[in-house]
């Protein structure tokens, strides 16, 4: 699946289980707002996220509502302002968590990872054999954030997750990407 083009609320929603999701008929790949321990997030289309305590009533509201309340929240806490861009960086700041679920019939997963930044960017590939494709996209936007730390002048994405198919395929494994 090819995710370098997709919008950040296209890659939450696949990340985040559905019943974490609010407002799902409101399927526009623009923006989200999502719930997860005790906080509200909204994804703008952008990528910005931003934070405000859960409220009580979160399941009676409408998406207007919700707006309307963000707006008017002083406790909110906008990741753009700490300086936390990429979803890597939100998901470790969340204590957002997938567990590792190795099992035999899942299928696995070849990851391509790029720097946008590079003038002549390099794919970093790897593989994550049997694991779910959640846990494949969640542990590489948390790799993205790490090899981002590691060169300053780097601003690493994943491009592509494809299943693998264990035929034809060598195992590669995420550490061999420096």
């Amino acid at each position: 699946m090819l995710l370098l083009d997709r919008t950040p609320a296209y890659i939450w929603r696949l990340l985040l289980p559905k019943q974490n999701i609010l407002f799902p008929e409101n399927r526009d790949d623009e923006d989200l707002i999502f719930h997860y321990r005790g906080f509200v997030y909204f994804v703008h289309e952008d990528g910005a996220v931003i934070r405000m305590k859960k409220p009580q009533n979160v399941h009676k509201l409408q998406p207007e509502d919700m707006w309307e309340l963000l707006f008017h929240d002083h406790d909110t806490f906008d990741y753009d302002d700490h300086g936390m861009f990429s979803i890597g960086s939100i998901l470790i700041h969340m204590g957002f968590l997938i567990p590792m679920q190795t099992n035999l019939h899942y299928q696995g997963y070849e990851v391509e990872v790029i720097n946008k930044l590079s003038p002549d960017p390099q794919v970093y590939q790897y593989t994550l054999p049997a694991v779910s494709f959640r846990y494949a996209l969640y542990f590489s936007l948390l790799r993205c954030y790490e090899l981002s730390l590691q060169d300053e002048d780097g601003e690493f994405e994943v491009q592509s997750i494809t299943l693998l198919d264990y035929d034809t395929k060598e195992i590669t494994p995420p550490s061999s990407l420096g």
